[in-house]
């Protein structure tokens, strides 16, 4: 199955480990984001992530696990990638609940400089 649509983001909270926020400390650190999405198209629904980051002195490395919560069940994606002159990685299907029980498959996003994406999700149920 092949579904796209856009994505908007709705809310990004990042803190370093110990809890300060993330903007607050130069340099080298490890931070944490809450992330929702908005996610409209083939499949509309709300997407909550959590990032795990880890901020070297020119690349941002993140791994993330995200779960899409539409009206006909859930979607599992993880995330690997980085931010250095713009977002790169890789997005797997992990699982899902309902119409999208099962699933497995790949992702891709492309992020616009506003912030605003579209998506493409290939999946088998």
């Amino acid at each position: 199955m092949k579904a796209t649509g856009t994505i908007a983001m709705k809310s990004w909270d990042e803190n370093t480990w110990d809890g300060r926020p993330y903007k607050e400390v130069e340099g080298r650190k490890l931070t944490e984001a809450h992330v929702q999405f908005a996610y409209s198209g083939d499949v509309t629904g709300i997407g909550n992530c959590r990032y795990l980051m880890s901020y070297g002195d020119t690349v941002c490395w993140t791994t993330a696990i995200e779960e899409i919560t539409t009206d006909d069940g859930t979607l599992v994606l993880r995330h690997v990638g980085a931010y250095r002159d713009g977002v790169e990685g890789v997005i797997e299907i992990l699982d899902g609940t309902g119409a999208y029980a099962g699933a497995r498959g790949a992702a891709t996003v492309d992020w616009a400089e506003d912030g605003s994406a579209t998506y493409t999700l290939e999946y088998e149920v």
